[in-house]
């Protein structure tokens, strides 16, 4: 399906005042036909907006692609905040966008090595709670290689460049979720303790009920009661085939507890500061083909480009079918 395709229901002012009806009804937001009214337009306009970024995006050079996916993506969840919270934006504070970067930039500057650093106001803690009920620390810190672990989609190039498999690939089947057995060596955790591990995660998809974790010689099984949201399911990662997959490091699965649409928010505010303010470091990377951050950096602006609308889109779908 074409991108635009997943967003045609939502220009049309009828479909989308009936769907917003709906959501805030599920919601208990008061006078909930009326505030679809209000806020319908505004709504449409930024899921338009939003994809004509990512149109553009599609067509335009490396270099200027990071600025049009990040300001397409924050289009796209200013529609999505919307459903949760009709009267958005209700301050200036919210309209900031809530990271900060290192200064920068030396010589030996790396990409993967660089951080963005949260901060205590602006969009990304907003959406994270309003949309995920997720609480952020002012100052928290986040290493542009911990979020690129944590996209299943790119664990097959660190494999390419490293030489190594970075985590487990999980066999979803019948209500079972499956595992190699060395799982739980690489977390130095026994069956009990593992279990323990997976309920401290809300969003895992397991819950110890009448059925365990069973072990055998080869793999570890274990029981769901529900498939987990494939854009917010830790310590699990889903790539977009549906494939499960878990860090091997416990400390990198430890390091990132966002959702999908947290990473891609980060990795595109640094790479879009990068080629706006950065032009020289940005200019040499892409044309000189210097160490290892180009082919991390293209890889992960292709998965961006094809998989935030699709994200966008079944978050707006889960709404109404929750």
């Amino acid at each position: 399906m074409n991108h635009t395709d997943l967003f045609l229901p939502y220009f049309s002012a009828t479909y989308t005042r009936k769907y917003l009806t709906n959501v805030y009804e599920k919601k208990e937001i008061i006078q909930s036909k009326t505030k679809s009214y209000q806020v319908s337009y505004s709504f449409m306009y930024h899921l338009q907006h939003g994809q004509l970024y990512f149109d553009q995006a599609a067509v335009a050079p490396t270099e200027l692609k990071p600025v049009l996916l990040f300001y397409g993506l924050i289009q796209m969840l200013k529609a999505c905040i919307l459903t949760t919270e009709p009267t958005y934006p209700e301050n200036s504070q919210v309209l900031a966008h809530g990271v900060t970067t290192r200064k920068r930039k030396k010589s030996s500057y790396q990409f993967l090595d660089d951080e963005v650093k949260i901060q205590k106001n602006g969009l990304f803690s907003h959406f994270l709670d309003k949309l995920f009920h997720m609480k952020h620390q002012d100052g928290q810190k986040y290493q542009m290689l911990t979020l690129l672990y944590h996209l299943a989609d790119m664990h097959t190039m660190f494999f390419k460049i490293y030489g190594k498999e970075i985590s487990f690939k999980g066999t979803y089947n019948d209500k079972q979720l499956s595992f190699p057995a060395s799982t739980l060596d690489s977390y130095h955790m026994t069956v009990n303790r593992f279990e323990q591990y997976l309920e401290s995660f809300p969003t895992s998809g397991y819950f110890k009920g009448n059925e365990r974790i069973t072990e055998t010689k080869t793999s570890i099984e274990i029981p769901f009661i529900k498939i987990a949201n494939s854009h917010y399911s830790l310590p699990w990662r889903i790539d977009i085939k549906g494939n499960y997959y878990l860090l091997k490091n416990r400390q990198h699965t430890d390091a990132c507890h966002l959702p999908d649409l947290g990473i891609h928010f980060l990795l595109l505010y640094n790479l879009s500061m990068i080629c706006r303010y950065e032009a020289e470091w940005w200019g040499e990377l892409i044309h000189t083909f210097d160490g290892t951050d180009l082919p991390f950096i293209l890889q992960y602006l292709k998965i961006a480009q094809n998989q935030i609308p699709t994200i966008i889109s079944t978050f707006l779908t889960g709404i109404i079918n929750k």
